[in-house]
């Protein structure tokens, strides 16, 4: 297994929503998340924000273990397929360690810092009230499949962390 994480870091920096999977005593699960990717972390660490109260939240076991994708958009070129899968932990972020990850999050997605700030109509004022009452979570990875086809045809690497 290769420690090169250069790639999978680069895609992580272009993309932008992760879809988490969860299952509880309804089902299985999935929810698209806005996320933020910190690359100084090793190998990285993930952030998103979203309410207590959601069903992917409240379905995260005890010890927070889930399941992520990420992928690219794809543009009818089969090179262009990219994706991570990964099996990590899920945590809310401390108040604490809130600070720089908000930071982080809102320099990259200043709509919803503005839609929390300065929502300009009624449904803006309720969105924008849901994320400023939300959390960060952090993703920590413990396994990553990332597949590449601008490599090889099913190119992949794997990480066991």
């Amino acid at each position: 297994m290769s420690k090169d994480f250069s790639k999978l870091h680069g895609f992580l920096q272009v993309e932008s929503v992760l879809t988490l999977a969860t299952d509880d005593a309804h089902g299985s699960w999935s929810a698209p998340v806005l996320y933020v990717a910190d690359i100084s972390a090793d190998p990285f660490a993930l952030y998103f924000l979203s309410s207590a109260n959601s069903r992917h939240i409240q379905s995260l076991p005890a010890d927070g273990t889930a399941a992520v994708s990420i992928y690219s958009d794809y543009d009818g070129n089969w090179q262009s397929i990219r994706g991570a899968q990964i099996q990590c932990s899920i945590v809310q972020v401390t108040e604490e360690d809130r600070a720089p990850i908000a930071e982080r999050y809102f320099a990259r997605f200043a709509e919803i810092k503005a839609l929390i700030d300065n929502p300009q109509t009624d449904q803006e004022r309720l969105i924008g009230s849901a994320f400023g009452r939300s959390y960060f979570y952090r993703v920590t990875p413990s396994f990553i499949r990332f597949t590449n086809n601008s490599d090889s045809f099913a190119g992949r690497t794997e990480w066991q962390l």
